[in-house]
This record gives C-alpha cells, sequence and structure tokens, in this order.
C-alpha cells in the first residue's frame, strides 16, 4: 500500500461515567433534600402531611394526638396553636418519589408499610359494609388497639364489633366483651359476661381469658375464684389467644402460686412465651426482667 502521508488521529475517549455512583450520589442527595418532610413524632415520612403553626410538616393524625396534650410544638418546644393546614404538594411529591424508588429503601420502609395498612383497612371496611363478619371483627379490634395505622377509637370500634358479635362470630364476640371490659365509656361486667361466655362456649380463645378476670375479681356476679380464673386462663393461653400480657399474668400465677401450684419451670416457660410475643412491649419486657432476675435466658 501507498504510504500517503496523511495520519488520522482518533480522539481519546472519556473515561465511562460511574452510573451507580452518580446514581447513588443523586439518591442521596434527594433523601437529604427530603429529611425536612420527615414528621418529628413518627420519624418518617408523612402520609396525611400538615403544615402546623410552628411551620413544620406532620403526619395529621400523630400531630393532632400531639396537640390534644401538649400547647407546645414537638419540635422547638415553643407554644403552637392548634391549626392545621393541608400539605397536598408535599404529600404529592412524597408520592411520586416514594413510588418510583427516588428515595432509598431506608426512607420509604416505613412509609410503604403505612401504604399497606391503608389499603388493608379501605378493604377490611369494603368487605365488613358487605356483610362479611371476620372483616368487621378484624376492623374492630384495630379501632380498639390502635393497629393498622388507625388511632384507637372505641366508639368505631363498638359497632363493628357488634354486627360481627350479632352475627355469631366468636371472634367478634371476644372483642365486643372486650370493649365492654376495657373502655369506661362502654363498660359494662354484664355484658361482658354475656359476651365472653358466648364466645367460650363457641370456642374462642380470647373469651376464657376474659372470663378468668371476671372470675379474678369476683366482678360479674360471679365468685372470686382464683383457681377457676386460673383454669380459663390457661386454656386461652394454650389456644394461642393471648398477648403478652396474658402470657405474663399466667406466668406469674405460677410464680407466685396463685390459683395452682407454684411451679418455677412452668412459669419461665410462660414468661419466655411473653418475651416471644412482644406485643404489648411492656409486658414482654417485664417478662424478660423477670428471667433476667433468676439468671434464665428469655
Amino acid at each position: 500500500p501507498v504510504d500517503t502521508g496523511f495520519r488520522i488521529y482518533m480522539p481519546k475517549r472519556a473515561a465511562p461515567t460511574d452510573n451507580a455512583t452518580s446514581s447513588k450520589r443523586f439518591r442521596a442527595a434527594i433523601d437529604e433534600s427530603t429529611e425536612e418532610f420527615l414528621c418529628p413524632i413518627t420519624q418518617s415520612l408523612p402520609l396525611d402531611p400538615v403544615l402546623a403553626e410552628d411551620g413544620v410538616v406532620y403526619e395529621r393524625r400523630a400531630i393532632e394526638d400531639w396537640l390534644k396534650q401538649h400547647a407546645r410544638s414537638p419540635k422547638t418546644n415553643l407554644p403552637m396553636g392548634t391549626k392545621l393546614v393541608p400539605a397536598p404538594a408535599i404529600k404529592n411529591m412524597i408520592e411520586r418519589m416514594g413510588k418510583t424508588g427516588a428515595l432509598s429503601e431506608e426512607k420509604t420502609a416505613e412509609w410503604r408499610k403505612r401504604i399497606e395498612e391503608e389499603a388493608q383497612v379501605v378493604e377490611l371496611r369494603r368487605k365488613a359494609e358487605a356483610g362479611d363478619l371476620s372483616a368487621a371483627t378484624k376492623l374492630a379490634r384495630a379501632y380498639s388497639n390502635g393497629k393498622l395505622g388507625l388511632s384507637k377509637d372505641s366508639s368505631k370500634a363498638l359497632p363493628l364489633a357488634k354486627q360481627a358479635a350479632d352475627g355469631g362470630d366468636p371472634r367478634g364476640m371476644s372483642t365486643l366483651a372486650m370493649i365492654y371490659y376495657v373502655y369506661p365509656a362502654h363498660q359494662s361486667d354484664a355484658l361482658v359476661l354475656r359476651w365472653a361466655a358466648a364466645a367460650a362456649a363457641l370456642g374462642d380463645g380470647a373469651a376464657h381469658i376474659l372470663l378468668a378476670s371476671l372470675y379474678d375479681h369476683g366482678r360479674a356476679g360471679l365468685p372470686l375464684d382464683k383457681e377457676e380464673g386460673f383454669k380459663l386462663r390457661l386454656k386461652g393461653c394454650e389456644m394461642g389467644s393471648a398477648n403478652s400480657r396474658g402470657l405474663f399474668h399466667l406466668a406469674e400465677s405460677y410464680a407466685n402460686g396463685t390459683g395452682t401450684a407454684v411451679d418455677a419451670d412452668e412459669a419461665a416457660k410462660w414468661m419466655r412465651k411473653a418475651v416471644a410475643r412482644a406485643d404489648p412491649p411492656t409486658s414482654a419486657q417485664r417478662a424478660r426482667d423477670w428471667l433476667s432476675a433468676r439468671g434464665l435466658s428469655p
């Protein structure tokens, strides 16, 4: 070949951009910019953001509950009024960034969980209104216990529990009995006994635990009978219907010989179950402390 003397010089390629690094930096910048939208009370992104008089964005339910008991800002601790202004622009922005993955999993985990809970509540309400007794019971319990992102509200729990109980749902019956037992506004020992007895007859474990409490304190016209109370509580716990509080009380009965013979091994066994159940956390911690004080593992 003939050498023409011409040389073709190709420009050097620039080093390829590290897309992964850029993406991480971009996401970090977005995460940092959304810090101001974290509710100071829940420490998570709000589903229903509102702007309070202190100029801070809060989850509506959280700040409403706060303002029922405080006259100061949870952020600045300065005096603050109760006026709350909806923040739809912030809500839309959070939703867009959360659904498109622009925010880190750490930032959105709790927010996504509450989105799912909100969807569950909508579905339960739809089913309950269509006559689904199980859904009515679950929604009643959510309102009664403050679960699924709902505030505790016995006035909303009561009609749902009545719907389920009147329809013959055993869990609905025991839920209704619990509302009559726990909430002063609805308290009625006679109705606790009526619905707990009906639910227990149908094999509901929670109802057995309620009846145990009536015998323990001699309420609703029942005799004060610790032995009967222990038997009923044990049966309810064995059926898997007790939370950590109920499990702790059973363990205490074994530890102190209340209604039964003292049995340290059984006490430890049920204390461990209370720890594992972890609901409510305060009762689980009491069980953990009991075990720790005796050099026992949880």
